[in-house]
């Protein structure tokens, strides 16, 4: 018998299941080709016996559960990632992960999945994340409506924090990164017929790549202890499109107990601020 959509769509409390996961050497091929990160930090061991892969792979980990997501996926967009990492993940190693939906909520006229993840070794927990997903359920067809960034609120009183910068990342993301990045496969991250079907005017550059590049910054600054013992928790404020030019940008606000805590944010050339969050490290 076939699922009901309650039944197959997501709702407060229901269990995704578990599911094995495997990163494998394309996953981190594509990673690095996609983010134009040099991907020999990836192919000799760096902190342990063996070569890990990128802290930010761990992007791959919240996908594949049935019943994560709305059938009307028209105008969906990623809405905030949190992630707590405790070990690193090496490729070609088996892990199992499981999931559940934590909360369905309305937040300025959209829908919110809120998902949690957790990836083990055994019943070792390698990373736990919570992710948003919000979808404008009462509209299948026509366009997604966007507010003009450089009206929105937020954006206007955002100001940097006082602290230590640090090195900053930043890239031109073009729509064959965008391919590479999400392995070839037709979306709304990679092709504009696919974007316009689900009401934007121009492919969407994926959350996913635009959040790797504020866990790049990270992982370069504080290395093992980012991976192991670190966090992260964005909230997306902005689409960025094909083209744009976006830096990833941190200050350390905060030194305690070895730990470094870190406010995070990332802006296309014109100020337009399209990620704001937290971190910290093991420093």
């Amino acid at each position: 018998m076939s699922d009901t959509p309650s039944e197959h769509e997501p709702y407060a409390g229901k269990d995704l299941g578990e599911i094995p996961f495997i990163c494998t050497p394309t996953m981190v091929e594509h990673y690095c080709e996609g983010l134009a990160v040099d991907q020999a930090r990836y192919l000799s061991p760096m902190f342990w016996e063996r070569p890990a892969a990128p802290a930010m792979i761990v992007g791959e980990v919240d996908g594949g559960f049935d019943g994560a997501r709305f059938d009307n996926a028209f105008g969906n967009l990623w809405m905030r990632q949190e992630w707590a990492f405790h070990a690193p993940i090496f490729p070609n190693r088996e892990y199992r992960r499981t999931s559940s939906v934590a909360d369905v909520y309305e937040w300025r006229g959209r829908s919110v999945v809120k998902q949690e993840v957790n990836l083990y070794e055994g019943e070792a927990l390698v990373v736990r994340g919570i992710h948003h997903q919000s979808y404008l359920l009462g509209q299948s067809s026509g366009k997604v409506a966007l507010r003009d960034p450089k009206k929105k609120e937020g954006v206007r009183k955002f100001e940097v924090p006082d602290g230590e910068a640090i090195a900053s990342v930043a890239r031109n993301i073009d729509l064959e990164m965008c391919g590479v990045f999400f392995h070839g496969n037709r979306s709304y991250h990679t092709d504009k017929a696919a974007s316009e079907e689900l009401g934007f005017e121009e492919v969407v550059v994926g959350g996913k790549m635009t959040m790797s590049l504020i866990g790049e910054m990270l992982e370069q600054r504080f290395g093992r202890g980012f991976y192991e013992g670190g966090t992260l928790d964005v909230k997306f404020t902005n689409i960025v499109w094909p083209d744009d030019r976006v830096t990833a940008k941190g200050v350390i606000t905060c030194q305690q107990d070895g730990q470094a805590f870190i406010s995070v944010w990332m802006e296309k050339d014109d100020g337009t601020v399209v990620i704001v969050g937290s971190a910290s490290a093991a420093s």
